[in-house]
Order: C-alpha cells, then sequence, then structure tokens
C-alpha cells in the first residue's frame, strides 16, 4: 500500500473507540447521571475528538470494539478507515494497531482516545509537526495517564506497551522511563485532561460554554446544554 498513499497520507491517526453502549462506557459517568446519558454523551465526545481529528493532514483509522461492532460503529462515526482492535490489553490492542498502521505503509502515526473532547486542535497539530522531526510523542492527561501517543515508523518502541499499570496514575511516567531506557527523542504535549468524572464534566461544560456561540456548539456542549439542569442537579445532592 506505501507506493500508492499520496505524502500527505503517509501520517494517520489511530481513534480507539468502543461501541456506546449504557454500562460499557463511562461507567464512573454513569454511576452519578446514569448509564445510558454516559453512553450517549461518549458518543458526542468521540464524533467531537473525530472532528478535530478531521482538520488534521493525516488519514483517521478507527480501531473498534468489540470486534463484532463494525456496522454500528460504522453508522456512528462515518466514512473512515475500520479496524477491530485485537488483543486481551490496551497495551496489545495499541502495539498491535500501530504495527498495522505501519503495515499499511503509513510512515508516522498518532494514537489518541476520545476521553478528551475538546482537546486543542493545536496541540495534534503541533504533535504531527515533532512526528515529522522524528520525535516520538506524548500527551499527558492530568490523571497521570496519556491523550495521545505518537511514533515515526523508525523510532516506534514497542516495548511502552509491556509491563504498563494500565488504567493507574503510573501509566505516563512507567512509558516515558521505557522511552528514555531505550534512548528514544521525547517531545511532551501541554497537560490536558480527560472527562472521566461529574467534577470533570462540569469543568468541561463551564470552560466551554465561555467561548463557544449557542451555533458554534459541539456535539457534546450541544447535549450539555440541552440537559444541563438534569445532569448538574445531580452536583447538589
Amino acid at each position: 500500500m506505501s507506493a500508492n498513499l499520496p505524502l500527505q497520507a503517509k501520517t494517520c491517526v489511530l481513534m480507539f473507540v468502543k461501541a456506546p453502549h449504557p454500562g460499557k462506557v463511562k461507567t464512573r459517568l454513569g454511576q452519578t447521571i446514569g448509564y445510558d446519558r454516559a453512553a450517549k454523551l461518549y458518543s458526542y465526545f468521540a464524533q467531537d475528538v473525530l472532528a478535530t481529528v478531521g482538520q488534521l493532514p493525516a488519514a483517521p483509522l478507527i480501531f473498534f470494539a468489540p470486534d463484532n461492532a463494525r456496522h454500528e460503529v460504522m453508522e456512528w462515526l462515518m466514512g473512515r478507515q475500520y479496524y477491530p482492535q485485537q488483543g486481551r490489553e490496551l497495551g496489545d490492542r495499541m502495539s498491535h494497531a500501530f504495527n498495522h498502521c505501519f503495515d499499511l505503509g503509513y510512515d508516522r502515526a498518532l494514537v489518541v482516545g476520545s476521553d478528551s473532547p475538546d482537546l486543542p486542535l493545536s496541540y495534534l497539530q503541533t504533535a504531527l509537526e515533532q512526528l515529522a522531526a522524528e520525535q516520538v510523542v506524548l500527551g499527558p492527561s492530568e490523571d497521570g495517564g496519556y491523550y495521545a501517543l505518537g511514533f515515526t515508523k523508525r523510532n516506534y518502541c514497542p516495548k511502552v506497551f509491556q509491563g504498563i499499570e494500565w488504567s493507574t496514575e503510573k501509566v505516563r511516567s512507567q512509558t516515558l522511563a521505557i522511552l528514555k531506557h531505550n534512548n528514544r527523542p521525547i517531545y511532551e504535549l501541554p497537560t490536558w485532561y480527560d472527562v472521566d468524572t461529574l467534577s470533570e464534566l462540569q469543568r468541561f461544560y463551564q470552560q466551554n460554554s465561555k467561548h463557544l456561540k449557542q451555533g458554534e456548539q459541539s456535539k457534546s456542549m450541544a447535549y450539555l446544554s440541552r440537559h444541563q439542569h438534569d445532569i448538574f442537579e445531580r452536583c447538589r445532592t
């Protein structure tokens, strides 16, 4: 495939998503606002991240779970390339995804999550610039994990997916330690936050309410604007 890729398509952005089923996504948020609302918000979060990714000179690739959800995910996130996630643990799934992208002929690959619906476009633009400069790119999140990780085919280090204590505050520090031990050049993006709890959701709403006019609202903000009273009333209970 490599010979057939145009120059601007030598870079891809990997999005990891789950089918937005209640009780299967955003479960911490679902414990406070209800699993149906949490799943609906998750569906909008991913659409908003994908809209941001779509502004980059890169090919968006969707890696989805479960592996029988292709049709559902295609209807939800329309017009992209879709691949089932493979592997038991997150590290195995990400390692497989990077290997697959490089096998397809891409020279640079950046994985982003769907937990940061207002992730600034400028952060991702910087990430692609640094990948072009042969840096390993890491976008740290406030909870100790990361919202983005990028490699070129030449500086790829699959060891960063081994021995990591996933879903803990140690993910970023352990990843950096492995990269440094393997002598990889590292560029860290600005820190950002995930929206996993009610307080983080309230922060997201308040920050974006200040800057967005009604006609410019993202899907996530439009949904929250319609249901803000019911959702945020729970903050006082």
